[in-house]
């Protein structure tokens, strides 16, 4: 809702709006800042004799190993991804926004399918979809009926923009509609893909170490390809920072942090459980406001808060006999080989 906002000012405001190139670019600057201490924190912890100099060498050594071209693919995946949010909240509304974004749990769990092995029974997959349609209809705010929804499909496919208070001119909802379904996808694939890098090494290479590797290769394609390449003419002419405010730092920060906390939660859980918990702290939100703000309580809503509770009972509860849970317990035998494996071998 804050970056929608920011990137969508009120009609009447002189403030230009910045280019999301530039926001993109400091998302990954603050990320690789923070990792830096982090990283250079754990080397203190694990050598508190060591001085300042012999820490920064350990961590050039660390940052730079023989296996750090390993994050290049994944970096390049999330500046697109993050430059694709971007494209989309500009060019929908924030309702149809959260609702086809919420997609990103389903392709998350298809390339854990993938490239991880998992399996996942049809009484979780029937959890996984009732978590993706209760997220949306908690997100979906005020009264919409049947006909503002066909107005707003029939807008999109039309090629227009959705109706919105904040509607900028030039937008496609056409646009934004294929941006956030993009972003979905590769939200999924790069996810479910540092997932992999981390605990594959993590015994060997600290998570810290992993983010200031995806921050550092991230910074090339945000600079070069979106910022010099794509909008380099608009900040010579405007200036780096035209249209920066509170809100669009605030923005930024939110960006920044929630991506440490998502690398937090991927390590010592997994992708999934990421989804789970992020669906839940929606519900919690959105039981706080009533509490807290008054915020008075929407059927829709209220409805889609308990068919989140319900897909998280369903996830977590004890399968029938042959259904195995996500994730794999010792007792079910070595994790078959990823599908994706399966399907590139060689017969």
């Amino acid at each position: 809702m804050v970056m929608h906002y920011s990137r969508n000012e009120p009609a009447g405001s002189s403030q230009p709006i910045y280019l999301a190139s530039t926001a993109v670019f400091l998302v990954e600057v603050i990320k690789l800042l923070s990792s830096l201490f982090l990283a250079a924190r754990d080397i203190q912890l694990t050598n508190p004799k060591s001085n300042a100099a012999e820490i920064a060498v350990k961590l050039y050594h660390s940052v730079f190993s023989p296996d750090s071209w390993k994050l290049i693919v994944p970096a390049a995946l999330y500046t697109l991804q993050n430059s694709l949010v971007y494209v989309a909240v500009s060019n929908l509304d924030a309702i149809t926004f959260q609702v086809t974004y919420q997609i990103k749990i389903l392709t998350t769990v298809l390339f854990s399918i993938l490239l991880l092995g998992r399996r996942i029974s049809s009484r979780q997959w029937l959890a996984l979809v009732m978590l993706t349609f209760g997220v949306a209809m908690v997100q979906v705010s005020g009264s919409l009926g049947l006909e503002d929804w066909k107005e707003r499909l029939t807008s999109l496919l039309q090629g227009g923009g959705v109706p919105s208070p904040l509607k900028t001119a030039g937008s496609s909802g056409v646009k934004g509609l294929l941006a956030v379904l993009a972003a979905s996808l590769t939200s999924g694939l790069t996810c479910v893909y540092f997932e992999k890098l981390v605990k594959d090494s993590l015994a060997s290479v600290s998570l810290w170490t992993r983010n200031v590797q995806l921050s550092f290769f991230s910074l090339f394609p945000a600079l070069l390809i979106g910022v010099i390449w794509q909008d380099g003419a608009a900040i010579a002419r405007d200036g780096f920072f035209a249209g920066y405010g509170p809100i669009v730092w605030l923005t930024i920060t939110l960006q920044a942090f929630g991506g440490l906390i998502v690398a937090l939660c991927i390590t010592y859980a997994d992708n999934v459980a990421k989804n789970f918990a992020a669906s839940f702290s929606i519900v919690l939100s959105y039981a706080a406001s009533a509490v807290v703000f008054k915020t008075p309580l929407i059927l829709h809503s209220t409805g889609g808060a308990a068919i989140v509770l319900l897909a998280i009972y369903l996830f977590n509860s004890r399968p029938s006999p042959g259904h195995a849970l996500l994730p794999l317990r010792e007792s079910d035998g070595p994790a078959p080989k990823p599908l994706l494996f399966q399907i590139l071998k060689p017969k």
